[in-house]
C-alpha cells in the first residue's frame, strides 16, 4: 500500500477510473478472486515504474555514503565465521593512476580480513615497483612477488596464487576497481551459508580515466547453460580454494580467456553457487580491451572456443563449438546421445490462416515443416484433432504417416488437448509444438534433444519468430506472480541483454508452442494442468518441473516462425489468473533469472525505478 501511495502516476490513474462503474467492478472482482491482492497491486503498479538512467539507478538504490559503510564495519566485526579471501592478481605495465585507484579499493573494503596477492609479470616501468612496494609496507595484507622473466597472464596468476592463504580465492584485473563492501556481501553470503563453493555478482564498466561508471550487468541466478554461451559470472566472484588447488589454476594454453576456462572446469566440482544482486566489480574500458570490445582480440575468442571445446569433451560429445555472430557469445553443441524417438505432438483446429499473403493449412504446413525440414529423422508426429478434418487436409497428413488422435470433448480445452496426445505418445522424449509454427532451421531438433539430455535439464524451449521476422519467444519472464514474453517484438536481429537472446540462457518457463522434455518426466509431473484450460498450462508446466530442481533452458539454435497475431489482444480469463496465482504466486513473486531493478511490463531488461 505505501509504493501505491508514493505513485503519482498511480494515483492519478486511479482518480481519472475511478468514476468509471465497469472498471471499479472489474477491479474489485479481480480482488476478490483471489487471495494474494499483494501480486495484483504489484502488478497494477508495474504499469507506472519509470525507466531511468544507470547514473538515476546508482543514486536510487546504491548505499555507500560514509554512515553506511561505518554500519557495515560494525556488522562485519560481528560475524561469527570470518572467512578470510585471498585477492590473486596479475600485474604488467599498469599505469600509474590505474594502479593506485585498483588497490586504493581494496584497501577501502569495509571487511578486514582479506590478503592481497600481486605477481607483476617482470613490468620494466620502475613506477609499477615503487607503487607496489610503497603499498605493501604500509599494509601487511598486500603481499607482492616479482617476477624476472614474462610468462604472460596465465602464468603470472598461477604465481600469485601459489601465494594465496584464503579460504576463499578472488580474481581481479590490474586495471579494475571493486566496490567497498564487496567482500563484506561474500562474508554475509558465507556466514549464512557454509557451504556455498563459489559466489559471483553483478558488474558495471568504468571509463579508462575512472569518471563514468555505465554498462552496468545485472546477472541471472546460477545458469550452467547460460555459461556455455558466454563468461556470464566474470567479475566479482570468489572460489572456495580448495576446489581451485583441485582443478589445477589457470592454464598457459588459454590465455586470453584463462579466466573462462579456470571457471568451465571449477563448476564442474562446485556443490553449492550464490549470485550477489549487487554491483560489485567496475571492469575497466581501455582501448584495445576485452571490456571495450570482445572483438578488440581475435586470440580471446580463439582462447574461448578451445576452453569450450575442451569443456564439452569433457562432459559429452562434441558436435560443434563456434563464436556466435555477438562477440562474446558462443554456439555451444554436444552429439545427441543414441537416436531417441521423439513424439511430436500438435493440437489443431484445423485451420486456414492466410501466411506471407496466402491461404495455408497451417496443420499441413507445420508437419510439412517438420518432415522436410528436419534432418533429425526418429519422429513420431501425432495431430490432435477435433474430430473435423477436412479430407483435403487428412490426405496431406496422411502422407506423412500422421497419427491422429481425436479430442471429442466439445470445451475447447488446450491441455486436455495436448495431455491427450502425450498418452498416445510412444517417444522417449514428446515435443509439444502449436500447429501455426514453421521449422526454419534443419538442426532444430539436434540443438534441443542435445540440451533435454544434459542432467539437470528438464525442459527446452525454441526461438520463435512472427512472421514478420520479430521476436515471439525467446524466454518467459515472471512479474508480480504472472508470465510474460521477454522482449516480444523486438527485431529478430537482436541480441538480447548480454546475449539472453543469441545464445542459450536458463529460465524458469519456456513457452508451449515448441517444448520438449522426457516423456517419463513429463508424466511423472502429472502433464499439463487441465483446469488452466487456455493459458498457462505450459508455465505450470515448466514451474512443476523447476520445482524439481531441474533447470529450464532456452535455446537460439532451434528457429522456428510461430503465426501468431502480432496484433491480437492477448487476454487471460479471470479464473485461470486466480488459479495460477493461488498455486505459483508467491514462489514467482521474484524471478531469479530477471533482475528486480528491470521493468516487467514489457520485459525488455530496462532499468527502473522501483
Amino acid at each position: 500500500m505505501s509504493r501505491l501511495l508514493s505513485s503519482p502516476d498511480a494515483l492519478r490513474h486511479i482518480a481519472t477510473q475511478v468514476w468509471s462503474p465497469r472498471w471499479v467492478m472489474r477491479n474489485l472482482a479481480r480482488l476478490t478472486r483471489v487471495k494474494h491482492t499483494d501480486l495484483l497491486v504489484d502488478d497494477f503498479l508495474r504499469h507506472f515504474e519509470t525507466r531511468v538512467s544507470y547514473g538515476h539507478w546508482i543514486a536510487a538504490h546504491e548505499r555507500l555514503d560514509a554512515a553506511s559503510l561505518v554500519a557495515m564495519r560494525a556488522e562485519a566485526a560481528q560475524l561469527r565465521r570470518r572467512t578470510r579471501f585471498s585477492i590473486v592478481v596479475p600485474t604488467y605495465e599498469t599505469a600509474a593512476d590505474v594502479l593506485e585507484a585498483f588497490l586504493d579499493s581494496v584497501r577501502a573494503q569495509v571487511y578486514p580480513d582479506w590478503e592481497l596477492c600481486i605477481a607483476d609479470d617482470a613490468s620494466r616501468q620502475p613506477h609499477v615497483r615503487a607503487i607496489l612496494e610503497r603499498h605493501a609496507a604500509e599494509d601487511p595484507r598486500i603481499r607482492v612477488t616479482f617476477r624476472t622473466s614474462n610468462g604472460h597472464i596465465a602464468e603470472a596468476t598461477n604465481t600469485a596464487l601459489d601465494m594465496a592463504t584464503g579460504d576463499f580465492i578472488c580474481l581481479m584485473d590490474h586495471d579494475d576497481t571493486i566496490a567497498p563492501n564487496a567482500l563484506y556481501e561474500f562474508a554475509l553470503a558465507l556466514a549464512l551459508d557454509p557451504d556455498l563453493d563459489f559466489i559471483y555478482s553483478d558488474e558495471d564498466k568504468i571509463s579508462s580515466d575512472g569518471t563514468e561508471r555505465y554498462g552496468p550487468f545485472f546477472k541471472p541466478d546460477w545458469s550452467p547453460e547460460y555459461l556455455e554461451s558466454c563468461m556470464y559470472t566474470a567479475h566479482f566472484a570468489c572460489y572456495r580454494t580448495s576446489l581451485v588447488r583441485r582443478v589445477g589454476g589457470f592454464r598457459s594454453d588459454f590465455n586470453g580467456a584463462q579466466d573462462y576456462d579456470f571457471v568451465l572446469r571449477f563448476t564442474e566440482h562446485v556443490g553449492k553457487v550464490a549470485h550477489i544482486p549487487k554491483i560489485l566489480y567496475h571492469w575497466r574500458a581501455i582501448p584495445g580491451s576485452t571490456a571495450a570490445s570482445m572483438n578488440s582480440k581475435d586470440y580471446v575468442v580463439d582462447a574461448a572456443v578451445r576452453a569450450l571445446t575442451a569443456r564439452v569433451e569433457r562432459t559429452g560429445r562434441l558436435a560443434f563449438v563456434r563464436p556466435n555472430r555477438f562477440g562474446g557469445c558462443f554456439d555451444v553443441r554436444r552429439c545427441v546421445e543414441g537416436e531417441p524417438k521423439v513424439s511430436i505432438v500438435i493440437p489443431s483446429a484445423a485451420r486456414m490462416s492466410e501466411v506471407r499473403g496466402k491461404p495455408v493449412d497451417l496443420v499441413v504446413n507445420c508437419v510439412r515443416s517438420i518432415v522436410e525440414t528436419s534432418s533429425y529423422h526418429n519422429l513420431e508426429l501425432i495431430v490432435v484433432h477435433n474430430g473435423d478434418l477436412r479430407p483435403e487436409t487428412a490426405a496431406a497428413l496422411d502422407a506423412y504417416g500422421v497419427v491422429y488422435v481425436h479430442y471429442a470433448d466439445p470445451a475447447f480445452n488446450i491441455a486436455a488437448k495436448m495431455n491427450l496426445g502425450a498418452r498416445a505418445a510412444t517417444g522417449d522424449y514428446v515435443l509439444f509444438l502449436n500447429d501455426d509454427t514453421e521449422v526454419i532451421n534443419s538442426d532444430w531438433l539436434e540443438a534441443m534433444l542435445s540440451l533435454a539430455q544434459r542432467p539437470g535439464v528438464g525442459v527446452v524451449g525454441a526461438k520463435l519468430y512472427f512472421e514478420d521476422g520479430t521476436l515471439q519467444h525467446v524466454g518467459v519472464t515472471f512479474c508480480a506472480g504472472l508470465p510474460d514474453h521477454i522482449r516480444r517484438g523486438f527485431s529478430g536481429d537482436d541480441p538480447g541483454y548480454f546475449f539472453s537472446t543469441a545464445g542459450q540462457r536458463n529460465y524458469m518457463a519456456v513457452t508451449g508452442a515448441c517444448m520438449l522434455l522426457r516423456r517419463a518426466l513429463f508424466e511423472e509431473v502429472g502433464g499439463f494442468e487441465e483446469s488452466l484450460a487456455v493459458n498457462y498450462n505450459d508455465i505450470d508446466l515448466c514451474l512443476k518441473v523447476w520445482e524439481r530442481g531441474l533447470r529450464i533452458v532456452y535455446t537460439a539454435q532451434a528457429e522456428l516462425f510461430h503465426f501468431e497475431s502480432r496484433n491480437r489482444e492477448r487476454s487471460v480469463a479471470a479464473h485461470e489468473q486466480a488459479i495460477f496465482l493461488e498455486r505459483w504466486g508467491e514462489r514467482v513473486k521474484t524471478d531469479p533469472f530477471y533482475s528486480p531493478y528491470f521493468a516487467a511490463r514489457p520485459p525488455n531488461f530496462e532499468l527502473v525505478l522501483c
